[in-house]
């Protein structure tokens, strides 16, 4: 299965704006996002967060991140890193969907790293 169709599964879910596979640099390697949103500005800018927590992990001593959930009043971003060098990005419009979402993400994380893998 193909990066795009994986991200389709996500990005049918009601209420998420961006569904993406984004290198720890902060590139776009896929994506697809409603219209009006900057795709490669916020992928660039969710590297950052990601580094923050994995900063975070090893000063506390608590180990590598393994998902990242930034909750505001109109939406969530979740990152998941996939391997050493791309994440999964999601952008949500509200915090409903949550628990879907990441059973999603769980459910599909092998295919998406079998996809990575292949490019």
């Amino acid at each position: 299965m193909s990066l795009q169709d994986l991200l389709a599964r996500l990005r049918v879910v009601e209420g998420v704006d961006l569904a993406a596979v984004v290198s720890n640099d902060g590139l776009l390697i896929e994506g697809a996002a409603r219209a009006g949103i900057d795709i490669e500005a916020i992928c660039a800018v969710a590297a950052n967060g990601l580094m923050l927590s994995e900063a975070l992990g090893r000063e506390i001593k608590k180990g590598s991140a393994v998902q990242t959930l930034l909750e505001y009043d109109q939406g969530l971003v979740l990152i998941e890193p996939l391997s050493e060098d791309a994440m999964l990005l999601l952008l949500t419009q509200g915090r409903d969907q949550l628990g879907r979402l990441r059973f999603l993400v769980q459910k599909h994380q092998a295919a998406f790293i079998s996809a990575l893998d292949a490019i």
